[in-house]
């Protein structure tokens, strides 16, 4: 099955690409932004720590540590902001592999590739859903720790792969343009 950006013009699928690319920088800023608050001694890493907490009395510990620093809001509004940067990242890789797919006139991978970072992003729904339910209740222990994990494991795997076949695709791209007969 072949992904919907398939049908996008080469040229305009490139300046596009470099649109989202750009978007993807500055959003990725702004996340990056909003999540200091949330980053301590429970949630090094802030967010990213809640969705990876795995177990109960950990995903307790960090939002135990972010309401006794008056974040809890904060945790709210990175997982809101979280709804568009993702549709931005999902859209940008798969525009990427497409592009660079294109580029290399290999569909099969590409594709794969396309979609991979489309259900990373549907992933990444399904984690915000259930984090979401988790920082407006803060109950001991918070159950769905589990869960948020099994959905982020699979975002990053399939964004793994997708970033992995771009920038391998691209570095052939770039090979072949400027490879030059010996």
């Amino acid at each position: 099955m072949s992904h919907p950006l398939w049908s996008l013009e080469p040229r305009f699928l490139g300046a596009l690409t470099l649109r989202f690319g750009a978007l993807l920088v500055f959003s990725t800023a702004l996340m990056a932004f909003v999540d200091v608050p949330l980053q301590g001694e429970a949630a090094p890493w802030g967010i990213i720590s809640f969705e990876l907490a795995g177990t109960p009395n950990r995903a307790l510990a960090i939002l135990l540590e972010w309401q006794s620093k008056s974040a809890l809001g904060h945790a709210k509004l990175s997982l809101i902001i979280d709804f568009v940067y993702l549709l931005i990242y999902g859209l940008f890789f798969s525009m990427l592999a497409v592009w660079v797919g294109k580029r290399l006139d290999e569909e099969t991978w590409s594709t794969r590739a396309a979609w991979g970072a489309t259900v990373a992003a549907g992933f990444d729904v399904l984690e915000n859903g259930v984090l979401l339910f988790e920082v407006a209740r803060v109950s001991s222990p918070a159950p769905y720790a589990q869960l948020a994990l099994a959905f982020a494991g699979a975002k990053f795997a399939l964004l793994g792969v997708s970033v992995l076949y771009s920038l391998v695709g691209g570095a052939k791209v770039l090979l072949q343009r400027y490879r030059r007969p010996l």
